[in-house]
Parts: C-alpha cells; sequence; structure tokens
C-alpha cells in the first residue's frame, strides 16, 4: 500500500512537476541550471559507454546465478548515467556511499575523475562477487568502512576541505538512520550534497531523507519521488522542487 500510495502522489502532482522541470516557475539561477544541464541533461557523456558495459557486466553475473529471487532491482542505465552528471557537476574529490547491491553506482561515482576516491559501507543488501567484478578498475580508489559510523568517520577525516559528497543507496537497520542522519546533519552543515536514492522501496531511507529535510535550514532539495539530492549551500534558500527526470 505505502509503494502504491507513493506512485499515486507522484501522478497527482504531475502538472506542477513537469512544469518545473522545464525551468518554468524556477527563478533560481543555481536550480535552472542544475534542473536543466544535469538532471534532464540529453547529451551524451564520455563515460556513458563505460557506465553501460559495466552495467551489462552486472547483468550477466545477475543472470548466472549470482542473484536470489528478492534481491534488489540493478539501478537503470538511466539513473546510473545521471548519478554520474550529478557527481561531474559537484565534482567531489572525495565521495561517500552508504549501502549498495551490484557496484554499478560506485563506479559511475569514480568515472568522474581519475583522482577522486570513494569510501563505502555496503551494508548486507551487497553482492560482493559481483561488486568486486564490476567495480575491479577502481580498487586502489574505493577504502571499505565497517559500518555507517565507521564511513563517516573515515570521510570526515580525509575530506577536511569540505566539498562532501554523499550517496545513500540502503540501511541496514533504525542504528543506521540514527548514524547517517546525525552525521548528515554535519555534512550539510558543512556545505555538503546528499543523494539518496530507492526512495519506493526503502522505507529506512525515507526516515533517513524526511529527518534531513526537516531539520534544513538553508539549501535546496530536488526530488522525482524515487530519488532526491539535497544541496546543503548556505547561499541557497530553503526550497523544495518535485520534477519528471
Amino acid at each position: 500500500m505505502g509503494k502504491a500510495r507513493s506512485a499515486l502522489k507522484l501522478y497527482c502532482n504531475a502538472l506542477g512537476r513537469l512544469r518545473h522541470s522545464k525551468g518554468f516557475g524556477i527563478h533560481s539561477p543555481f536550480a535552472f541550471s542544475f534542473v536543466l544541464r544535469v538532471l534532464r541533461e540529453k547529451c551524451a557523456y564520455y563515460a556513458y559507454a563505460d557506465i553501460a558495459a559495466r552495467r551489462r557486466l552486472a547483468q550477466k553475473l545477475i543472470a548466472s546465478g549470482f542473484k536470489g529471487s528478492d534481491s534488489p532491482r540493478i539501478i537503470s542505465l538511466k539513473n546510473a548515467r545521471m548519478l554520474f552528471r550529478i557527481v561531474c557537476y559537484f565534482n567531489p574529490k572525495n565521495i561517500m556511499q552508504i549501502g549498495t547491491s551490484y557496484g554499478v553506482s560506485t563506479s559511475a561515482a569514480l568515472d568522474v575523475s581519475t583522482s577522486s576516491r570513494l569510501i563505502i559501507y555496503r551494508g548486507t543488501d551487497a553482492y560482493n562477487g559481483i561488486f568486486d567484478a564490476v567495480t575491479e578498475k577502481y580498487v586502489g580508489r574505493i577504502s571499505e568502512a565497517a559500518s555507517v559510523d565507521d564511513a563517516f568517520l573515515r570521510y570526515f577525516d580525509v575530506n577536511r576541505d569540505g566539498r562532501d559528497f554523499l550517496m545513500v543507496n540502503s540501511l541496514d537497520d533504525d542504528r543506521a538512520v540514527d548514524d547517517c542522519t546525525r552525521h548528515a546533519s554535519r555534512l550539510l552543515d558543512r556545505e555538503g550534497v546528499i543523494v539518496a536514492r530507492n526512495l519506493l522501496s526503502d522505507e529506512r531511507v525515507v526516515r533517513f531523507v524526511r529527518n534531513v529535510t526537516e531539520s534544513l535550514t538553508h539549501g535546496m532539495t530536488f526530488t522525482n519521488g524515487r530519488l532526491i539530492i539535497i544541496v546543503g549551500y548556505k547561499h541557497l534558500p530553503r526550497q523544495r522542487f518535485n520534477l519528471w527526470f
């Protein structure tokens, strides 16, 4: 029922979402540029072919029997490419990721720059054999954390100059939600950026997003109901955009 209500809500406000998605009614230059040149960009990027190839590899491994019947769906090619564009736009030197399944989003984020590094807590949804195969090219640029708390502590230690960037794909339990909320508030105070996925399928990620956005005093959020981008820039007014992308 929860998923059905969420999907119905998306279509009930469809006209307003479509209008904003084309840039109409968006007065902020930052938001206008981000929506049209990142979220809805149609031009091809240099890493698109590699992203597609690694996704096909993951699909092949899934089909060969790595995946169980109740396993998460693989990220769509459209969303993997969009995630790449988002990371490319903000261009963080160090990236943090909480939760993964097959490694496609991890490798897409690292495609932006050969000098970028990523700290990850894989979580309990990870298919480690597939993840390792998909991210093999980036093994020297990925650091593993033992928990959500450990991931944030490591990240803040290495990323002292700011430009914080966090991807949240899944959260294991209530403690993970609490830890992620607490540390994410600090990240946004440092003008960081958060991308949270799977809002229609992961109730814990939804709670995390609600916790963070309800206490946000500055910055903008962009969501299509399935994914949300939270930009914690202090010069941006508190504003939420519901879009199609």
